[in-house]
């Protein structure tokens, strides 16, 4: 799935509602129930916590989180798109017909097709048509869909889940090795119970992320709370306030597992080694360790696969699950192998070595954030002392190259990229990179780009582009990413 205002008033039902405006009710699917932003804590809750020195995070995000809509055009900046009072309709407009045409896109049997490459993963000069992360765009455009308001038990969902379920049966409780390794030529064959696989880190990912939204409805959010609002101390079961059935959790449990820490193989005697590249799992100190890949055979990490799995586990950890309780060394590991990819510039690159890009530079300040608020939860753990310089140097690297119109580095992925950016500025609060409201100038381009007949298209991307490059457009527009924890940028300016 790699290959992936500053104007205080009106706010469209999204998932993540923080301006302070009330919420405009949308049609094409998208729900017509308002998202309650209420600064009430809910029964049983703490009131939101300001900080120490009366900096109010709820606030600030209130402010930060406002959608185009009528504001004073941006002085200063010439080339700055004009704020004008229809853009707020405008996307509207284009959440509702992309979901209307996402919805339309499911095939009969219920998915949206597997990811396809035009060469051989491990060797790009066999060309072919490769198929791989069968589960992957269809775990996706249900969590997508979940974030845009439509709800399980709308027809699509229904089937699309029952998909879902019906594949992981015979694919992620057997042992067996990637069908491309029987066949080169091929590539991955279809899923099938003779040609078992484990499930992939993207697709592992995408279904813990998809269960999470589907059926947590994690929109709803109050403020900053001291500690989680929902906690489990079994990872076995559910908090008591969950919303996810006792034996969906339990197979968010067994995926997580296997993202991790590994697991037993039901009734096989064989223990599934976990899929993060952690020194136990016999890679040594390899400066990889802590991250993770497309799977488990291979003994090195990239950044967009591991913040496809990040955004899984803080989506669990949201839910309730004790992720640290699970695999205790998680979250320091990662943050490592974050950081050890990080250039001198504040950068990142897709591997370590390569050079920095604007998608990888967000998706690494991403988990970085990411790392920090959950230790920062966490009753056992603390943020290691060199976080917030290695966050304020990809900020600053951001600040200096953020452009909404180029990925700056690559040639394409563009939406995925977008779609960093949504990241990393609703989970750190920043409005601006480069002197620009990031929004604005994102959405402003979404709302241009999409075709005719509601589907956005990365051709740079894996196929399906019309799923994938729609899921990330969605994601951007709807602010998908929830604040949990403010996170503070250290003194001094970004990347000093």
């Amino acid at each position: 799935m790699h290959h992936a205002l500053r104007l205080p008033r009106h706010l469209f039902v999204a998932l993540l509602c923080l301006a302070l405006g009330p919420a405009v009710a949308q049609d094409g699917g998208c729900g017509d129930e308002g998202i309650d932003v209420s600064d009430d804590p809910a029964p049983g809750e703490e009131a939101p916590a300001k900080g120490g020195d009366g900096y109010d995070p709820e606030e600030t995000r209130r402010k930060n989180a406002g959608l185009a809509g009528g504001g004073p055009e941006d002085e200063g900046d010439p080339d700055a798109p004009k704020v004008k009072a229809d853009l707020q309709t405008r996307i509207n407009e284009a959440i509702a017909k992309g979901v209307e045409w996402l919805k339309k896109r499911q095939g009969k049997d219920g998915s949206w097709g597997p990811v396809r490459a035009d060469t051989f993963y491990n060797d790009s000069s066999k060309k072919g048509d490769f198929v791989r992360d069968e589960l992957g765009p269809t775990a996706w455009s249900i969590y997508t869909l979940a974030k845009c308001g439509v709800k399980r038990n709308d027809v699509v969902m229904k089937d699309g889940l029952k998909w879902i379920e019906k594949n992981t049966e015979f694919v992620f409780d057997v042992i067996g090795g990637d069908a491309a390794k029987k066949d080169e030529t091929k590539g991955f064959q279809a899923v099938s119970r003779k040609n078992p696989r484990p499930l992939s880190t993207y697709e592992g990912a995408a279904i813990v992320m998809m269960i999470e939204a589907v059926y947590q409805e994690s929109a709803k959010l109050t403020g900053q709370h001291s500690k989680r609002r929902l906690y489990s101390d079994n990872p076995m079961q559910p908090p008591d306030r969950s919303k996810i059935p006792e034996d969906v959790w339990k197979k968010m449990h067994e995926r997580l597992r296997h993202l991790t820490i590994g697991r037993h193989a039901a009734g096989k005697g064989v223990t599934i080694t976990g899929q993060q590249n952690l020194p136990e799992n016999g890679q040594g100190a390899s400066k990889h360790a802590g991250g993770w890949r497309y799977g488990q055979a291979m003994d090195d990490a990239d950044l967009s696969a591991t913040q496809f799995v990040l955004l899984a586990l803080r989506a669990a950890s949201q839910a309730g699950y004790p992720i640290e309780k699970v695999s205790p060394k998680t979250w320091e590991a990662v943050a490592q192998y974050v950081k050890n990819s990080q250039k001198a510039d504040g950068g990142f690159p897709y591997q370590i070595g390569g050079q920095p890009t604007g998608s990888m530079t967000a998706c690494g300040v991403g988990c970085l954030l990411i790392c920090k608020e959950q230790m920062a939860l966490s009753e056992t753990r603390k943020p290691p002392a060199w976080i917030d310089g290695a966050i304020a140097n990809g900020m600053g690297w951001l600040d200096k190259n953020f452009d909404a119109e180029h990925n700056i580095g690559e040639t394409g992925h563009h939406f995925y990229y977008l779609y960093g950016i949504e990241r990393v500025g609703d989970l750190s609060g920043r409005r601006e990179f480069n002197g620009k409201d990031w929004y604005l100038r994102g959405a402003t381009l979404l709302v241009e780009r999409q075709d005719a007949d509601g589907k956005w298209q990365d051709g740079s991307s894996f196929r399906p582009h019309d799923v994938l490059g729609t899921c990330f457009a969605l994601l951007f527009l709807k602010r998908a990413t929830i604040p949990v924890v403010t996170i503070s940028e250290p003194a001094g300016k970004p990347g000093e």
